[in-house]
This record gives C-alpha cells, structure tokens and sequence, in this order.
C-alpha cells in the first residue's frame, strides 16, 4: 500500500523494524552553518525551522542522522499545528523510529493531519483502519479516508480505494469504479496499479475483455520490475495473449520473475526451456532433411 519513507509515505508501517533511537535535545552534538542557525531557530519555537530539522535528522541531510532528534522536532512542530510534522510523527510513531513503536500515538497523529487534508495520512489513518492496527478495525472508514486521498490525486489512495472496490472491503463492490481508480494510479507510475489494470483487462472485469490492453498494462508494471507483471508478461508472450508467441522473450521476462522468488515464474521458466529446446531439436530436423 505504501511505498515510501519516513517522512513521505509508510513504507515500514507497524513493520517493527527499526528500534528507537533517543537522544535528549542537550546532547545534540554541535551544528554547523545553516544548520546551526536553524536549531537557533527551531530552539525559538519556529515551526518551520522545527520541520525543516526534523527531515534532516530523519534523512541525514547535513547532520548524522537521528530518528530520536526528528521526532523530538517533529513533535515540536506537530504542537504548533504542522500537519506535514504531525503525519511524520505518525510514522516515527508506526515504525518505533526514535520512539517507542506506538500504534494508538501513531493513528493519533495520522488522523489529526487527515482531518486538515493531508492526503498521505489519509492512506496511513485508511490502512490502520483497515487492519486494526491502534484502532478498532473499520473497513467502512477505511474507504472513506482512502476516497479523501484518491479524490486528491494521490496515487497509493487510488489504488486503496480500487482495490476495496474490487473486493468489496468495506464498500459495495463495483469493478467498473475499481477500473477507473486503477487506470488513474497507473497512469501516476503505480506498477501494482498497472498489473491490476492488466488482470481487469485480461478477466474482462468491471470493463470489456481485451488481450491486446492487458498485456500493454503487464508490459508497463514488469519493466518497473513488478514480479508477478513479469511472470503475466511471459505467458503472454508464451501463449501469445494480446501479442506474438516469442519463446525468448517469454523466456526473458520469466527469468526476471523468477529471479524475484516467485514461484509460479519459475515453473513457467522450466517449461520454456523445454519448449525452446523442442523449438531447436525440430528446426534442426527440418534443415538437416532439407
């Protein structure tokens, strides 16, 4: 659902991976140049320079980096109304980054910078929700908040909106609308986006069968390296689906999937090896009886 960092999406949401990191705003070790004049700054209540701190802790951007100083000024600015701070927060808080991992602080914050239209932590309040993850699960509202986010144009909002369209996790399913939201956030460099519009071509679900589209689709999620894209791509290529029969590039793409671990690619490879040797064995009878 998310694809991002600490700051700018929920990557490693609830994921536990990273384990808090304090360290006590005194023993900041000394900054240097605009950084130095922008804890001055920070230190007087400037809300923007208290932000601004905090995504340089939290990239190490100029300073080493410290997910305990970004979230001590990330909390700084979410007090004065900072929605881009309050949703970072939330993330600090999901993730255990220079906090005690938290969900209820982290839904918290999420919902406080939703509320003021922050589309990011509509998708993160919509998958807590969705997951009861520091709150009672509620997939109605879930679809709620990610409709917030899509109806913004964020990209991770249309594919969670489409995706409980398709289902019809907390709202009635409707396969045509899941389309629409699909096209929309492929169409904004969503590979997962681009494969589920690919299976609604190739299923003929919520828009008419075409072959043709849905390997387009498939095509353009494997080149940004999405497995299960790739694995669809060769067959397609295998089969000759929406496209010619090309045992190589079947091959190719089913090689690349594979690599990935996945499964059904590899089993797809196995048999384009055979194929492809059949291919030679029988093109070198034809040329040895011509």
């Amino acid at each position: 659902m998310g694809f991002w960092g600490v700051v700018y999406g929920i990557r490693w949401l609830f994921s536990g991976r990273h384990k808090p990191e304090s360290t006590p705003e005194s023993a900041t070790p000394g900054l240097k140049g605009e950084h130095a004049i922008m804890l001055v700054a920070a230190r007087g209540g400037d809300v923007r320079a208290q932000y601004q701190l905090a995504v340089c802790y939290s990239e190490g951007k100029g300073v080493e980096q410290d997910y305990g100083e970004a979230a001590h000024w990330f909390r700084e600015a979410a007090r004065q109304g900072d929605i881009n701070a309050s949703y970072s927060l939330g993330i600090c808080y999901a993730n255990g980054q220079g906090v005690a991992q938290e969900p209820e602080g982290a839904v918290q914050c999420f919902r406080a910078a939703a509320e003021r239209g922050h589309p990011n932590a509509q998708v993160s309040l919509g998958v807590c929700l969705q997951k009861g993850l520091g709150v009672w699960a509620s997939p109605e509202e879930a679809v709620t908040w990610f409709r917030r986010a899509a109806e913004q144009g964020d990209a991770t909002g249309q594919i969670s909106l489409a995706s409980c369209l398709e289902s019809g996790e907390g709202t009635p399913q409707d396969s045509a609308e899941a389309v629409v939201w699909f096209r929309k956030s492929a169409e904004k460099g969503v590979p997962e986006a681009a494969y589920n519009l690919g299976k609604c071509y190739q299923q003929g679900q919520g828009v008419a069968a075409d072959d043709l589209e849905a390997f387009r689709w498939f095509e353009v999620a494997a080149e940004k390296g999405l497995p299960q894209a790739q694995y669809e791509l060769a067959v397609c290529c295998h089969r000759g689906r929406g496209t010619v029969v090309d045992l190589k590039e079947a091959f190719k793409w089913s090689g690349l999937a594979a690599g990935h671990a996945f499964k059904p690619a590899e089993a797809e490879k196995e048999e384009l090896e055979k194929a492809m040797a059949a291919a030679a064995s029988a093109m070198e009878e034809t040329h040895l009886a011509a």
